[in-house]
């Protein structure tokens, strides 16, 4: 008899619109490649006592370093990674500093690029959202913060994926243990990290990048922090 004719292939359905939670606090867009997470602004820089809040972090967690970061999450580090995985985002490496020749040498992170946005809602209820980056100013000068002079073009964040660290005998995610979520400064165990090395330690980088108090909400807003894939380069 001749063959029975192959059952034809149904088309593979849709990815889901709109943000579907994924873990606590952490929504997935699939069909975007959108990745968000809730927050709250940690830091006061509208006190006229201290209104220089230096920074380290974009966003840490709980009982970590609230006080030098833009936004604290409850959201787990290692779950945005797994958020961001299935975006389809490569993680890479965080940066890390290097001895040679008795000189300290930076070595930058590594992964797919990503763009970080954060937003809140106004006082009438409006959704403000800008790029992170515009939270942050340079004391000295006031200007924005930016990739080093002479940096060759390309995303300004990227996935790094933390490291495996190993504790009491175990492995474990280093960001869900550290809270460095998302760096300004380099620790090497951020999940996003800031294309650049900039040491915490001030002898070796001076600190000067602080809270814009004209754009950073009050402290206690809530407010959701978004990954998307950086536009890959021509």
């Amino acid at each position: 008899p001749p063959p029975t004719p192959a059952e034809p292939t149904a088309p593979a359905p849709p990815a889901p619109s709109g943000p579907r939670e994924m873990f606590p606090l952490v929504r997935v867009d699939l069909a975007a490649k959108l990745v968000e997470f809730d927050g709250i602004v940690p830091i006061n820089c509208h006190d006229p006592v201290t209104p220089l809040v230096y920074l380290e972090l974009v966003a840490c967690s709980p009982d970590t370093r609230e006080h030098e970061s833009l936004v604290m999450t409850r959201a787990r580090p290692s779950n945005v990674h797994a958020a961001l995985l299935a975006i389809g985002l490569e993680p890479g490496v965080p940066g890390s500093w290097e001895f040679q020749d008795k000189k300290l040498i930076p070595v930058p992170p590594r992964g797919d690029g990503v763009e970080v946005s954060v937003a809140y809602r106004d006082a009438a209820g409006r959704e403000i959202e800008c790029p992170v980056t515009d939270w942050i100013i340079n004391a000295r000068t006031g200007g924005p913060f930016v990739p080093r002079e002479g940096d060759p073009a390309g995303p300004r964040w990227v996935f790094a994926g933390s490291v495996i660290a190993k504790r009491q005998g175990r492995e474990v995610y280093d960001a869900d243990g550290s809270g460095t979520f998302i760096g300004l400064c380099t620790f090497g165990s951020e999940v996003v990290a800031w294309r650049d090395t900039i040491s915490p330690e001030a002898m070796v980088d001076e600190p000067v990048w602080i809270a814009d108090a004209a754009k950073v909400p009050a402290s206690g807003t809530p407010v959701v922090v978004r990954l998307r894939p950086a536009p890959r380069a021509p």
